[in-house]
């Protein structure tokens, strides 16, 4: 499992360098000042790091927005990680940004409770539409470490990106709710070359992450960006199986 999860990273890796070093020189070049140009160049790679792993075979999509994942769980672990470790990064390399982070605002307990709770009315309907019966499927089991670290850890990193700091810095320029309702519908069109040019899978991709967005957007909005992350990775979860070829 190591040896073969290690070289899909090494292959994801290869494949990446040319657009992160633009990316990086791109932010780099770009002056601190600059908050909106620093956040979307953030944005703008984070989606050609996560759409890049499709033709890959990393991850798939089904019409019925199911969404299966290496059945690798070292590999699945590992992109977790490593984007715990980029939150890190960014945490130490653009205090500017950072600033604009809420990790939780008022009752931090109740605050995870209600992630817990959306992202579960996200989740559940999808999963009984789906049918996933996670015993009838093969390696379900071993596999699903590897995806909780996944699904928690990458998507720690882009709700970071997306409601802490884009809708933190869109807080500073218009009211809460609007920030919130930009943040979301901005979730889902960064979905749009996805769901139409790599998945072609059109709107129900667009729906569930505009449905989605919102939703992780609101939660940020009442309780901070903690809570949101619950919410996004526990929906996730649930409509996670394994990719078995």
């Amino acid at each position: 499992m190591i040896t073969q999860g290690m070289g899909v990273l090494t292959n994801y890796g290869v494949h990446l360098a040319p657009g992160l070093v633009l990316f990086g020189l791109w932010f780099a070049l770009t002056p601190r000042a600059m908050l909106a140009m620093r956040i979307l160049i953030l944005l703008t790679a984070f989606v050609l790091m996560r759409d890049a792993m499709t033709p890959l075979g990393m991850w798939s999509l089904s019409s019925e927005v199911q969404i299966a994942f290496s059945a690798n769980a070292f590999v699945l672990a590992a992109l977790g990680g490593m984007s715990v470790l980029l939150i890190m990064v960014l945490a130490r390399t653009a205090p500017e940004l950072w600033r604009l982070m809420r990790w939780t605002i008022g009752n931090p307990a109740l605050g995870l409770a209600v992630g817990l709770v959306v992202g579960c009315l996200l989740g559940v309907p999808l999963r009984v539409y789906q049918g996933i019966e996670a015993f009838e499927i093969h390696g379900y089991w071993v596999w699903l470490p590897g995806m909780v670290v996944l699904a928690y850890g990458a998507n720690a990193l882009e709700e970071v990106l997306f409601r802490g700091f884009l809708q933190g810095y869109l807080e500073q320029q218009v009211t809460p709710l609007r920030a919130a309702l930009i943040s979301g519908v901005a979730f889902a069109a960064c979905h749009a070359f996805l769901a139409l040019s790599v998945t072609q899978l059109g709107w129900p991709v667009l729906l569930f992450t505009l449905i989605e967005g919102l939703a992780c957007a609101l939660v940020r909005m009442r309780y901070g960006v903690l809570p949101a992350t619950v919410a996004h990775g526990t929906a996730i979860l649930l409509i996670a199986v394994p990719y078995l070829t």
